[in-house]
Parts: structure tokens; sequence; C-alpha cells
């Protein structure tokens, strides 16, 4: 009896074992799975606004990936008012440096030069511009035409006559104003060749202008012989000593005197100078004074140096101005007691020479 019972107790071990262990692996399963999820909450939809939500009930996420590049904000708009800077332009390639390039003397502002009262500058206004006390009459066109000044009132009987040259492309007689004006008044004639144009790239026809200017201001008035004095500045310095070169061949007045002031031929940025011509045709006797700027940088010495060696022939001297506040290139263009006294004073002496020749000549 007692094996029977240790029989069937063994039989029910063997097979309720097995059965538990199969329940409790199954519960365990079932009873896990559904454990873990009971622990979890559900994730709240993001608002629409895509603000997150609050911190305690965001769920962990997997590590997210790399964001998008975030393009750059579009530059706020610039008033109306205000233009688009210019884009950046292209670097040059790379080139031996260029010279350096001296700024055109007639273009360079002078802030010492002004109209004198009453007076406007062409340039500036468009009127026509007529020193005090004066009167202006314009012969001819454009680069072959002139511009004659002299004093208000005057019969116009036979007197001192001043060719005065400008320099390049100085065209506005405002540019020398109170010194034309000055010689006006004195009873001097100031012919004011206009012989160019702007732009002025020609060098090749600046004489042939002169002398045409020149022959149309002739015919307004009556030239009394050996009183007349050619000036002129910088390119017109240059072309003042070939006018007295050229002009009787040409069947114009010679001059009595020349008056060169820091004479030039050539500015850098113009590839052709102006032509030269023989100065030894000027006549002999004829008194020639040229000036050289100790720190004029346009042009420098040399023209004037070598306009009084080829003028051999004539009476002919070369001054060197070494005084600071008139020894550059835009100092003729002054009207300072500085000016007055290296420019204007020579000038007025020369003219005063040639009324002294004229008189002496044609006394009995």
């Amino acid at each position: 009896m007692p094996t029977d019972r240790r029989g069937v107790r063994g039989l029910l071990l063997a097979v309720f074992v097995p059965v538990v262990i199969v329940v409790g692996v199954l519960a365990t399963a079932v009873l896990g799975q559904s454990g873990s999820n009971a622990g979890r909450r559900t994730p709240l939809p993001r608002p629409a606004t895509g603000v997150a939500p609050p911190a305690a009930v965001q769920a962990p996420t997997a590590p997210a990936a790399a964001p998008a590049p975030v393009p750059a904000p579009a530059p706020a708009p610039q008033a109306a008012s205000e233009p688009a800077p210019d884009p950046a332009p292209d670097p040059e390639p790379a080139s031996e440096p260029a010279p350096a390039v001296e700024p055109d003397p007639a273009e360079e502002p002078d802030p010492a030069v002004k109209p004198e009262p009453g007076a406007e500058p062409e340039s500036e206004t468009g009127a026509r511009y007529v020193p005090e006390g004066t009167e202006r009459v314009d012969v001819g066109d454009g680069p072959r035409g002139a511009v004659v000044f002299r004093r208000a009132g005057s019969s116009g009987a036979p007197g001192p006559v001043v060719i005065f040259l400008h320099g390049w492309v100085a065209i506005d007689p405002a540019r020398y104003g109170p010194w034309i004006g000055h010689l006006a008044r004195q009873g001097v004639t100031v012919i004011f060749p206009t012989y160019q144009s702007k732009p002025a790239y020609d060098t090749t026809t600046p004489l042939a202008n002169v002398l045409a200017g020149v022959r149309a201001a002739l015919g307004e008035f009556l030239l009394a012989p050996g009183r007349l004095v050619i000036a002129g500045h910088s390119a017109g310095g240059a072309l003042a000593a070939d006018y007295a070169a050229v002009a009787a061949d040409h069947g114009l007045p010679a001059p009595a005197a020349v008056f060169s002031v820091y004479p030039g031929r050539k500015l850098r940025h113009l590839k052709v100078p102006i032509p030269t011509v023989d100065l030894m045709q000027i006549a002999p006797g004829t008194r020639v004074l040229a000036f050289a700027g100790e720190r004029d940088t346009a042009v420098g010495s040399g023209t004037a140096q070598r306009l009084v060696q080829a003028a051999a022939r004539a009476d002919a001297t070369l001054r060197i101005i070494r005084d600071d506040a008139v020894d550059q290139h835009s100092a003729p263009r002054r009207y300072d007691g500085a000016a007055q006294r290296t420019f204007w004073a020579p000038l007025d002496a020369m003219i005063a020479a040639a009324q002294r020749s004229d008189r002496g000549a044609r006394a009995p």
C-alpha cells in the first residue's frame, strides 16, 4: 500500500511539475509584456503651432538624425531712397604696376581761383564769364574761335594786345579770370583762343586752332605794330613759343615778347605730345621769358629748358621759381599776392616794354 502511494505521488509530480513550469513560462511572457506597457504613458500629439509638449509628458525618443542645413536669412530690404551697393569688382589680373598718372592741372580744383564779383564761370552756370569792368566779344567757332576781353566802354583805338593761351582743357576763361580782368582794366585787349574742346586728346591741332582763333579775333579791333605780347600757361606756354615761331609764315603779327609759364607738351595720361616747331624761327630781338616751377610735378622743367635753348636767336631767359607758395603747376591760376608778384608783374613789365619799344620805333 505505501508503495502504491509513493508511485502515485511520483507520477503526479512527474506530470504536475512540467505543467507548472510551462504555465509559469507562458504566464511570465504574457504578464511581462502587458506589465511593461502598463507602466508607459501614450505620448500626447504635438500641438499644431510647433510648440513642444511640457517636459513632464515628453516621451523619450531615439537619437535624432543630423538636422538639415538652415538657409541664411534674406537681407532686409533697403529703403527706396538708398541705392543698392555696387557689386565688388572682379580682381584685376596681376601685372606690372602702371606708372603714376599726374592729374590734368587744368582740371585740378584750386580753392584760391574764384570769379570776381559779378562774374560767373561758364563751367558752373553756363553764363558767359565777364570780369568786372570789362566787356566780352566771342569770335569764331568752337576750338577755332576765341574770346576778346577789353576795358568796358573802350573806343577800340589801337593799344597793347595780349594773346593769352590757357592750360590743357582749361577752355573756360574763368580759370584765369582775375588775371584777365587785371589786364583788360589797364587798357590791354586780351585775346583768349579756345583752341580745344572737351575731351581733349588731340595734340596735333592746338597750334592750328590757336592761329585760327587769333585771326578771327584780329578782325574785331586795330592792332598797333610791335605791341603784341603772347603769354601762356602749361600747354599754352609751349604753344606761345610755337606761335612766335610760325606767325609770320601764316600772315599773322609776330609778338614782341613771349611769356611762357610752366610750359609742357605732354601730360602722363597723353600718349602723344604736342608737336614741336623750329623755335629758331623766333625773330631776333624777341624777348622770351620762360618759368619753371621747382615743385612742378605735372610737367617738370624740361620743356622750359628746351624752349630757351631752342630759341637761340631770341633774347631768351629761363627762370626757376622756388617760392613754395607759387612753384606748383596750378599756381598761375591763383590771384593772391604771391601769384601777382610772380606772374602778373613780369607780364605787365613785358607789355610796358613793348609799348616803349613801339614808341621808340615810331619816333622821327
